[in-house]
């Protein structure tokens, strides 16, 4: 089996700059950000970089079933996945003499401020194409075995080879 390192998941939530159309908005994060943005993030040691858009147009399909099982849809236009060894890796990244010179003033030109919300998590994948990963013997391969949550490596992760 692969070793595992558990990588962090750092997800930033966003709402569009409210002076963009949401055309707009799409069109500069996948035309213009994605390509600044790439560089110097796996230049920085970010592992993963992903953009998940979610206009109202196809975030608001989510209505029906969120009803039906007494949720709401969450408002945001944007989430921004990183995959980092550490916390402190996307640290590192915003100390890049490039990061406000760059990054910041575009972050500023597309999202709305003082709207994030962040989350850091872990990922344990249990179907990828379609086929059940990462389920040994009927059971779980990232067993905790007394993991205390730090991200450590102990219990699994995302599979590095």
């Amino acid at each position: 089996m692969a070793t595992k390192q558990r990588l962090l998941r750092i997800t930033l939530m966003q709402h569009k700059n409210p002076l963009l159309t949401d055309a707009q908005f799409q069109k500069h994060w996948t035309e213009h950000h994605a390509p600044l943005a790439s560089g110097w993030l796996a230049r920085n040691g970010i592992i993963g970089y992903t953009q998940y858009h979610t206009p109202p147009s196809t975030r608001n399909l989510a209505a029906p079933l969120a009803s039906t099982v007494g949720a709401v849809v969450a408002p945001f236009d944007a989430y921004i996945e990183f995959m980092v060894c550490s916390v402190e890796d996307l640290w590192k990244a915003t100390a890049d003499p490039e990061y406000p010179v760059k990054m910041q003033p575009d972050e500023a030109y597309m999202f709305a401020e003082g709207k994030m919300q962040v989350t850091v998590g872990w990922v344990e994948v249990y179907v990828r194409d379609g086929d059940v990963v990462n389920i040994v013997n009927g059971k779980s391969a990232f067993a905790q075995d007394g993991e205390d949550g730090d991200g450590g490596e102990k219990g699994g992760g995302v599979p590095l080879s």
